[in-house]
Parts: C-alpha cells; structure tokens; sequence
C-alpha cells in the first residue's frame, strides 16, 4: 500500500514538472510574439511616395505630354483658345493639340509651331501657315485649299488625302511626307522639297496622276 501511495507521488509529480515546463515555454513563445510586435511598432515606417495628380491636359495629346510642364500645358491650351475665339495666333506655341474635324475661316498661324498636332479631316479656309513648324503634324484628309504654306516645315507630316488645291507650297520642306492620294492640283510647289516623300495616288500641280 505504501509503495503504490509512493508510485502516484511520483507520478503526480512528474506530471507536475511537465505543466511546468509547458507553461513556462508557452510564456516564452508569447514573449517572444509581444517583443517582436514591439519591435515592428517602434521601427519607423518607410515614406511611401505620393501619387501626383494626373495633368490637365485640355488639347494636348496624352502621348505627347509626357514631354511637357504643366506651365507648359497651360501655355499651349491657352494659345488654343486665343485661336478658336479670334481665328489668329501668330507664333504660338501649339505643339502636340489635337483639334479633330474643325473647321477654321482665315486662320493666321504665321510661325506659329504645330508639330507633331492632330489636325485631321479639319478644314482651314484660306489659312495662312507661312513659315510655321508643321513636322510630323497630322493633316490627313484636311481641306487646305488656296492656303499659304511657303517656308514651312512640313518633315514627316500626314498629308494623306489632303485637298491642296491652289496651295502655296513655295520652298517648303516635304521630306519624308506622306502624300498619298493628296490633291495639289494648281498648287505652286516651286522649290519645295518631296525627298523620299510618298506621292502615290496624288494629283500633280498639272492634274496629273501619280
């Protein structure tokens, strides 16, 4: 009787020492989670940085704003509304607009820089264009009839299908233009320059077809 009384001691205390020593590892395991906790909220967090509001872009074309300053943007819409209200903004600053399928009435844009806009399908009743920087614009199916376009830089331009009917095209640059299917029927292009310009379909000053 004696030694099973002595047998459940011990094992009362073996369990004992056991519920001990889980207890005590349980305490360390959340320790160490409230420690690790701690240590996350004391560290500072890292700035994240901020989104910056999109531009207003207005006339600009979305693709060509990325080359340019809000001021800019601003600038160059503003020039654009000068343009639509008064039909004249000499040596403006129109890089990049999109003006789709207007149409303009004696528009004085004398050295005014349109390169790389989107003026497609509008129509510029006897518009003057001397000298300005229309490289690269986009000018396909335009009607430019008996518009003065000398001097002007016309490198890389989308003139497909473009009525140049009686247009002065006097000592301007056409390199690299396309002009498919363009009608410059009476057009004067003295001096002008058609370097690896394609001139498929077009209709020559003559009436001839290309």
């Amino acid at each position: 009787m004696v030694y099973l009384q002595g047998k459940s001691y011990l094992f009362m205390r073996k369990i004992t020492i056991l519920s001990i020593a889980l207890l005590m590892f349980a305490v360390t395991l959340e320790l160490s989670h409230v420690g690790q906790h701690l240590s996350a909220i004391a560290q500072p967090k890292t700035p994240q940085p901020q989104k910056t509001d999109p531009k207003n872009l207005g006339y600009i074309s979305p693709e060509f704003a990325e080359k340019l300053s809000q001021q800019q943007i601003d600038q160059i819409n503003a020039n654009v509304g000068m343009l639509l209200q008064t039909q004249s903004c000499p040596r403006c600053d129109l890089r990049g607009i999109k003006l789709v399928n207007i149409r303009l009435k004696n528009p004085i844009l004398t050295g005014a820089d349109l390169s790389d806009a989107n003026l497609s399908r509008s129509t510029f009743e006897l518009a003057d264009f001397v000298n300005t920087n229309l490289a690269r614009t986009d000018l396909s199916g335009a009607v430019l009839r008996e518009a003065r376009i000398s001097n002007t830089d016309l490198r890389k331009a989308n003139l497909k299908n473009t009525n140049l009917d009686g247009a002065d095209l006097r000592f301007s640059d056409l390199r690299d233009a396309n002009l498919s299917g363009a009608n410059l029927r009476n057009a004067n292009i003295d001096g002008a320059s058609f370097d690896r310009a394609n001139m498929a379909g077009a209709t020559m000053p003559d009436g001839r077809k290309n």
